[in-house]
C-alpha cells in the first residue's frame, strides 16, 4: 500500500455496507419464526385437546417473549463481534 490513503470506488464502498449489514437482516426471521413455531404449537394443542384457542394464546405469547429474548442476544453477540473487530483493526 502507498503512502497515500487508497480511494474506494463506490461499489466497493456499497459492498463494505452490505457485508457489514447481512447478519442483522436475519434478526427479524428470527422473531417471526419463533412466533409463527409457538404458535402452531400452541395451534395443534388446542386441536389436540379441544381447547378452544386458550394454548394457541399462550404459545404465542411464548413465542414472542423467546423471540425478543433470541434477537436481543443475537444483536449483541453480533456489536460485540464487530467491536472486537474494530478493536483489531486500530491496533494494526
Amino acid at each position: 500500500m502507498t503512502a497515500e490513503k487508497q480511494q474506494k470506488t463506490t461499489p466497493e464502498i456499497i459492498s463494505e455496507a452490505l457485508r457489514e449489514l447481512l447478519p442483522y437482516t436475519n434478526l427479524g426471521w428470527q422473531l417471526v419464526a419463533s412466533i409463527l413455531l409457538f404458535f402452531g404449537i400452541g395451534y395443534g394443542f388446542d386441536h389436540l385437546l379441544d381447547t378452544g384457542s386458550t394454548l394457541t394464546i399462550v404459545f404465542a405469547i411464548i413465542g414472542i417473549f423467546i423471540g425478543l429474548w433470541s434477537v436481543l442476544k443475537s444483536a449483541h453477540d453480533l456489536q460485540e463481534k464487530q467491536d472486537r473487530r474494530k478493536k483489531e483493526l486500530k491496533k494494526k
